[in-house]
């Protein structure tokens, strides 16, 4: 009930922030893409950070300390360099360029003759290929998590419920194997009114507020995510019976060779 609670809150806060900086997000492009170049620098860093706890983050970095150890994070140190980079060496150059989008940026940068096959390619990349293969792996671990936190099948009336699924099982769709034990038809309708739901939720406040509602919304997520992994932290070392018991416990759950690994 804390977490649903919880979960309630943020939606209202983002649809809230959405429709507060209505106003001024519909003054000029400008302010609806950047801002109005106000943001401060902590704001835009947080916003960045905060991206970075997409669905998927979570249990990627918990996939690789529980299959080969700390050691493996190592790999996602790369993104720290490149976002150091880009706050400090290329936001500069981004700002004096004064450009709104990143297809506006491409522009400018390849210009002249014979690059309009370069930034078609490049379009088609990030907007198509990459992009979409992000999306993708995101929508993927959204469906692991709000399998278990949205059980629309035990929420919504059965004379609404059952309809939707009878239709989206007309249509054969498979979405994939439940990890909590559903069949096929509920697992793959109580997926498609998630991603229903969290795209329309995420689409109204973006669209209303613009980069401002963006942001105060990615803040606001970073603070539950930082509050909530420092008290999941002390409340499992508590529970393990300290510091000092955590290498026990590694050993008694995995053996001593593979906690060896997982601590090098």
């Amino acid at each position: 009930m804390i977490d649903l609670t919880i979960v309630i809150l943020f939606v209202l806060y983002s649809v809230t922030s959405g429709f507060r900086h209505r106003s001024r997000a519909s003054q000029s492009p400008e302010d609806y893409f950047l801002a109005g170049r106000t943001l401060r620098g902590w704001q835009a860093g947080v916003s960045m950070a905060a991206t970075q706890f997409a669905a998927d983050t979570p249990l990627l970095v918990a996939g690789l300390i529980a299959t080969g150890g700390i050691f493996l994070v190592w790999r996602l140190w790369i993104y720290g360099l490149a976002f150091l980079l880009l706050g400090f060496v290329f936001s500069v150059r981004w700002r004096r360029a004064r450009v709104l989008t990143d297809a506006e940026f491409a522009e400018l940068r390849y210009s002249g003759r014979g690059t309009l096959t370069l930034r078609t390619l490049k379009a088609l990349y990030y907007g198509i290929v990459l992009n979409c293969s992000i999306l993708a792996m995101v929508l993927v671990a959204t469906l692991r998590i709000s399998e278990v936190f949205l059980p629309w099948h035990n929420w919504l009336p059965a004379e609404i419920y059952q309809p939707f699924s009878h239709l989206l099982s007309s249509f054969n769709l498979s979405l994939g194997d439940s990890v909590t034990g559903l069949d096929k038809a509920t697992f793959a309708a109580n997926s498609v009114i998630s991603i229903l739901a969290i795209v329309s939720f995420t689409t109204l406040y973006s669209t209303m507020g613009g980069l401002r509602s963006v942001v105060a919304t990615d803040v606001m997520q970073f603070s539950i995510a930082m509050l909530g992994t420092v008290c999941y932290a002390a409340w499992l070392i508590a529970g393990i019976g300290g510091f000092g018991a955590l290498s026990l416990r590694l050993v008694e759950f995995y053996g001593e060779a593979q906690s060896r690994t997982l601590i090098s």
